[in-house]
């Protein structure tokens, strides 16, 4: 038997599901030097995982593979000689949903977030806390890359390290810190605005993808049909590149088209997963343009709700939490708390304060989509928390989202199954 691996060369080992309606459960391993790959034993049946034969694979690192069906339940476990690098009991059912998102560390030509800091940056400390609660499902809302420049030497928390869309900044960014929690649970990966094809969507698509396209502006959804849940992940990385507003907006329309009809006979709410948030309070004046990009994102929330499903909407984008209900039936949250640096919220009180808001539906409309129309204002109430590091954990047969800060520790929760007043208590 081959000895156990040290723990700073053990292999990244995550399982999550892919693009598509109905995706494959995929088990995935970024190698760490290692010759071959590692031992798969899926309910008892052991074999050796595939290497994955990608031109990739010289610029992000080498990965094995294996692609499963999932029908009821699954155990996995993925092992190099003694060290076990997985071991999960996947299910259709999953009783505990993590939720976070916005967890990389920003450094650019104008600013540096302190990466070497956790008090600055605490993403492996939001990770951690999250394996200690054990979820069965993951759901990350997108920004895993922000370190697009060096470090400033003026900063005492400036340590070298990489940047650019390259693995050595991936590594820095996600799986070194997310090491445990990547093994934890599936995954349901949600793509970023900092994961558009001009920023790190080509590792992005490499290590989350599901398919030989380098980067795509709009992938199609995923439906992933749970028992009494379904989470339909929307691409929305390129809501704010005004080079893409027509094909992204024709896109997530025709999206709208099907969307509903591929949740048609699935039983209870929908967790409808994307980036950009398209209902939100802003930190100070909503922007126009902004609000009309995202109007298609729009469209697809309001079909869902127009078959009759109870939809559920979560979002990051903004790195805060927001909880947001307005007439209709709008339920959605935004968990953008996960890392990044935060944006300039008042600090919240537990529980937040409810608040009225008034959102006006700006949607880009016109053969060029250069124009935009008011599609009305919505008027609804929100709890919003702000300046605190954080992630949610969501039981699904409740639907009450606790929320947590960084070094796990409740601070309220949020009921999500109805139209409670205050939501968040």
């Amino acid at each position: 038997m081959s000895p156990a691996l040290p723990p700073e060369s053990t292999p990244v080992a995550w399982t999550q599901f892919g693009l598509g309606d109905e995706p494959d459960l995929i088990a995935r391993v970024l190698l760490e030097g290692q010759p071959g790959c590692p031992s798969i034993t899926v309910d008892g049946v052991t074999t050796t995982m595939r290497e994955r034969r990608d031109g990739r694979s010289g610029l992000y690192g080498a990965m094995c593979e294996e692609r499963l069906k999932l029908d009821t339940a699954l155990h996995v476990r993925i092992a190099f000689g003694s060290s076990v690098i997985l071991d999960q009991n996947v299910t259709r059912d999953p009783r505990t949903v993590a939720v976070l998102g916005d967890t990389g560390c920003r450094i650019t030509s104008f600013f540096d977030q302190g990466c070497g800091n956790p008090a600055t940056w605490p993403f492996a400390q939001v990770a951690d806390s999250v394996a200690r609660q054990s979820p069965s499902l993951i759901l990350h809302l997108g920004d895993y890359y922000y370190r697009e420049a060096p470090c400033k030497g003026s900063n005492e928390d400036c340590v070298r390290a990489p940047y650019g869309d390259r693995p050595e900044t991936w590594r820095a960014e996600f799986f070194g810190p997310a090491r445990k929690l990547m093994a934890k649970a599936p995954w349901v990966f949600v793509r970023g605005n900092h994961e558009d094809c001009m920023r790190g969507g080509y590792g992005w698509t490499y290590y989350f993808g599901d398919d030989r396209k380098a980067c795509e502006v709009v992938y199609d959804p995923s439906v992933v049909r749970l028992a009494g849940l379904t989470v339909v992940n929307v691409d929305s990385a390129h809501a704010d590149d005004k080079y893409a507003v027509v094909p992204v907006n024709q896109k997530w329309k025709s999206i709208a088209d099907t969307v509903a009809s591929k949740v048609a006979g699935t039983a209870g709410p929908v967790l409808l997963t994307t980036h950009v948030a398209p209902y939100f309070v802003c930190p100070k004046s909503c922007d126009k343009g902004g609000v009309a990009d995202i109007g298609g994102v729009r469209v697809i929330e309001e079909a869902l709700r127009a078959s009759g499903r109870q939809t559920i909407l979560l979002a990051g984008h903004l790195h805060t939490f927001q909880a947001l209900d307005a007439p209709g039936g709008l339920s959605q949250v935004i968990v953008g708390n996960g890392g990044a640096n935060l944006d300039p919220f008042p600090k919240g009180t537990v529980p937040p304060p409810v608040i009225d808001f008034t959102f006006t539906d700006w949607r880009r409309t016109g053969d060029k989509w250069q124009s935009t129309v008011d599609n009305g204002r919505v008027v609804g109430r929100a709890q919003l928390w702000g300046s605190v590091f954080g992630f949610g954990m969501l039981t699904s047969s409740t639907l009450q989202l606790e929320m947590y800060d960084a070094a796990g520790q409740r601070q309220f929760g949020c009921s999500l199954a109805g139209e409670a007043t205050p939501r968040c208590r």
